[in-house]
């Protein structure tokens, strides 16, 4: 690459403003989960089309296959101390909030009374390690809700987040509890019933669930080189999903990717019309599914339709890390993504290390899990060896290593036989906002936002040149 070249990409780089995407986390995260199909995902759909709109591209909002989808509007949980017989005159004991409690999605509304108890029986408030497998209404004795306090974050700060079935049918709500909130659960019940007392939990939901339509986001920046028909050209693709899949706050998983989305396709738009760099050579595509793997399944399977997809690059957990400062490609170990990665490594020789870039980065082998594998996987993209990537600071909930890929880099510090991927500690939990993860390291955004700039730049010029 000429100098020239370096630093034009280098100022092209310096348009991504990091400042901006993390502000698009929080005005994500303050509409809801963003689930699909649900009020919040909807309104995330129009907060998406109003900003790529304003840059002057072309935007679709699609209606996906309709999926049953869930809301959880309001809830509490209290717990308090009864004694037994006691008479109206008495004074009742000041309930306790259970500030961290927070409902599995597909919880039914459901409001009640319930003495606490660490057996199931029938309408008992069950205390439980983890969330029954199955809650079959007609079967065994139900409880009238559980709480489940053994499935928290690392730290036990926050409840994780799990789903029960799909569907309208779940016979009873299953709230997750904080460490702390569970032991003084347990504290509370044994003093209780040391004194003949029960403790009585009180709760209260206001769910929505309902089969609905998801709605992705597509918008368009045209290439150069352009048919007669719009959404018929061949296209690069950045995407990432805009539920928080879990049901939670969402600010790393996944605002964090579509706020990298806006931060791209605002820099490259202000290159243009700046005339820093003319229109990429062939049109670029940024899409935001309505819901994780359904709606990127809907896309693929019109796809022809919409012009053949060249590359992917997806962006899924882009904003925070709680082990380490680094970069990481995935996956390394398909060779039709073999040429993408290499691209995206050289970008990083280029710029690495620079201000606005990262220091470490690393290749690791296919994790799966996000929506480049739906591409990747596929037939079309298999045949005629198309690349798919996702770009990322963290994956999954521990840190983790894994074999190195035979012939490929690793990691950038080091050189040895595996691979270290950083964690998020707030992954698919209530205490996955802003303010725990993307508000600490909003760089992270940032170096997704420009390698990728840079990396699909360099890709559709590429393919351009006919190379």
């Amino acid at each position: 690459m000429s100098e020239a070249e370096r630093g034009l990409e280098t100022k092209l780089a310096a348009l991504v403003d990091e400042s901006a995407m993390q502000q698009w986390v929080r005005d994500l995260c303050r509409l809801g989960p963003r689930m699909g199909g649900t009020e919040s995902g909807h309104q995330s759909a129009e907060f998406l089309r109003a900003r790529f709109q304003k840059l002057g591209l072309d935007v679709r909002v699609v209606e996906d296959p309709p999926r049953w989808c869930h809301a959880e509007k309001a809830w509490s949980v209290t717990a308090r101390r009864v004694r037994a017989g006691a008479g109206t005159g008495s004074p009742p004991e000041e309930p306790r909030t259970l500030g961290s409690a927070w409902p599995y999605g597909f919880s039914p509304t459901s409001s009640g009374r319930a003495p606490l108890s660490k057996t199931s029986g029938a309408g008992v408030a069950l205390l439980a390690e983890k969330a029954p497998r199955r809650l079959e209404k007609g079967g065994a004795p139900l409880p009238a809700v559980v709480l489940v306090g053994g499935n928290t974050t690392r730290d036990g700060a926050y409840p994780r987040i799990s789903h029960l079935r799909e569907g309208a049918d779940n016979p009873a709500a299953v709230f997750g509890l904080s460490r702390p909130d569970a032991q003084w659960l347990e504290e509370a019940l044994a003093a209780a019933t040391a004194a003949g007392e029960t403790l009585e939990i009180q709760w209260h939901l206001e769910a929505q669930i309902r089969e609905a339509a998801p709605r992705t986001v597509v918008a368009r920046l045209p290439g150069r080189a352009r048919s007669a028909a719009p959404w018929t050209d061949e296209h690069f693709l950045f995407c990432a999903h805009g539920d928080s899949d879990a049901g939670g706050p969402g600010a790393d998983d996944n605002a964090s990717g579509m706020a990298t989305l806006l931060g791209i396709a605002t820099a490259w738009k202000q290159g243009i019309d700046q005339g820093l760099v003319p229109a990429p050579g062939r049109e670029v595509r940024f899409a935001i599914w309505g819901s994780e793997i359904h709606s990127s399944r809907a896309l693929l399977a019109r796809a022809d339709q919409d012009g053949r997809v060249l590359g992917v690059l997806n962006y899924d957990q882009a904003g925070y890390g709680s082990g380490a400062d680094q970069f990481n490609i995935e996956p390394d170990d398909l060779p039709a993504n073999v040429p993408l990665v290499r691209t995206v490594l050289a970008v990083l020789a280029d710029h690495g290390k620079q201000p606005g870039f990262p220091e470490l980065w690393a290749t690791n082998k296919s994790l799966g899990g996000t929506d480049s594998y739906i591409f990747s996987g596929s037939e079309a993209f298999r045949q005629s060896s198309r690349p798919a990537l996702t770009l990322f600071t963290s994956a999954w909930d521990e840190p983790a290593e894994h074999p190195r890929t035979p012939g490929m880099p690793g990691e950038s510090w080091r050189e040895r036989d595996q691979v270290r991927v950083d964690f998020d500690n707030y992954y698919h939990s209530a205490g996955d906002t802003p303010e725990n993860t993307t508000d600490k390291e909003p760089w992270n955004m940032g170096w997704c936002a420009r390698i990728g700039l840079l990396s699909a730049r360099r890709a559709v010029e590429e393919v351009a040149r006919g190379k």
